[in-house]
C-alpha cells in the first residue's frame, strides 16, 4: 500500500478524531494576545477601558460585512474531497430559484477495517444516494447544515470551496468499516486558485479576524470568559498548522488549507461581536441629501 495512503488514514483516525472536530469548529483566534496582567508603559496614553456593559471605546464597535462569496453561488455541483484527496461530496441544487433545496451524497468515504490502519475501505455513505441538507443557522459564523445518511450524521459548515465537516455522533460504522468523515472537505491542488490568489485572500482574512478579535478582547477583559478567548486566540495558529500540513500533494495545499480556517474563524468572531453574516445582501446607499437653500441676503 502507497506509504501516503496510510499516512493520511491515520490522520484521519488519529488526529482527525474527537479533538479534531473540536478545534476544527473551534477555530482558536489567530493572533497571541498580550499576556494577562501587562501593564501599559508609562508615558503613553492608555487604551480606552470598556465600561461595565461592554459597549464603549473598542467594544462598541462592530465588524465590516464579509466579502466571502455565497457558497449557494459556488459550491453546489462541486466536487469536495477529505483533505482534497479523497473521497466526495457533492451537493445538488433543485426546487425554483426563490425557494432552493439541496442534497448531498457521499461516496468513497476513507475508512479502516477493525484496528489495522492499513486495511482500508472506502463505503458510500447510504449506499451513494443524495439526503437533504437541513439547515441548522450559523452557531459558528458559516451556514451550518446537518445530512443523515443511514448510520452516519454528519453536520457540514459550508463556504463557497470547502466544507468542515463534523460527526456530532463520532465514527460512523458500516458492516466492519468504520469511517470518520470529519475534517475539512476541499479541491484538489489541481483546482486550488494561484499563490497570488490565496494570499490577497488571507490578508483580507487576517485584517477582519484581528478587527473582531480586537472588539471581543475589549468587551470580554473583564469577564469570566475573557480567559477562554485568550487561550484560543493563542492557541489558533499551532492548531491551524497541524490540522492542514497534509492537505493537499503539494505545498499550495496548507497553504488553502490555512485561507479557509483562517476565513472561518474571521466569521466566527465576527458573528459573536454582532456584524453581518458573510452571505447579508449589500446595504443599498445612501441617497445623497440635497445641498441646503443658500442663506437669504442680509438686507
Amino acid at each position: 500500500m502507497p506509504r501516503r495512503a496510510v499516512l493520511l488514514l491515520s490522520l484521519a483516525f488519529a488526529a482527525v478524531g474527537g479533538e479534531h472536530a473540536a478545534a476544527q469548529m473551534q477555530l482558536p483566534g489567530a493572533v497571541a494576545p498580550t499576556p494577562q496582567g501587562a501593564t501599559t508603559p508609562q508615558g503613553r496614553p492608555q487604551a480606552p477601558r470598556a465600561t461595565v456593559d461592554g459597549m464603549s471605546g473598542l467594544a462598541g464597535r462592530s465588524v465590516p460585512a464579509s466579502t466571502l462569496r455565497r457558497w449557494e453561488e459556488a459550491l453546489p455541483g462541486r466536487t469536495l474531497r477529505f483533505l482534497g484527496q479523497h473521497g466526495s461530496l457533492v451537493i445538488s441544487r433543485a426546487g425554483t430559484p426563490t425557494q432552493p433545496t439541496y442534497t448531498i451524497a457521499a461516496t468513497g468515504v476513507i475508512g479502516r477495517r477493525g484496528n489495522d490502519i492499513r486495511n482500508i475501505c472506502t463505503p458510500d455513505l447510504g449506499g451513494g444516494r443524495p439526503v437533504p441538507l437541513r439547515p441548522l443557522g450559523r452557531p459558528d459564523g458559516l451556514p451550518r447544515f446537518e445530512a443523515n445518511f443511514t448510520g452516519c450524521t454528519i453536520t457540514l459548515d459550508l463556504m463557497a470551496d470547502a466544507a468542515f465537516v463534523t460527526a456530532p455522533g463520532g465514527a460512523c460504522s458500516f458492516d466492519d468499516c468504520v469511517v470518520d468523515p470529519a475534517g475539512l472537505w476541499g479541491p484538489n491542488d489541481r483546482e486550488i486558485p494561484a499563490d497570488r490568489e490565496i494570499e490577497r485572500a488571507r490578508g483580507v482574512a487576517e485584517r477582519r479576524l484581528n478587527d473582531a478579535r480586537r472588539i471581543l478582547q475589549a468587551r470580554l477583559r473583564t469577564t469570566p470568559e475573557g480567559r477562554q478567548f485568550l487561550q484560543e486566540q493563542a492557541g489558533f495558529p499551532a492548531n491551524r498548522e497541524r490540522l492542514c500540513r497534509n492537505y493537499g500533494t503539494t505545498d499550495i495545499g496548507p497553504a488553502f488549507c490555512a485561507l479557509k480556517f483562517t476565513e472561518a474563524r474571521a466569521e466566527n468572531l465576527a458573528a459573536r461581536v454582532g456584524g453581518p453574516p458573510a452571505d447579508a445582501p449589500p446595504r443599498r446607499p445612501a441617497r445623497p441629501r440635497p445641498p441646503p437653500p443658500p442663506a437669504a441676503p442680509q438686507q
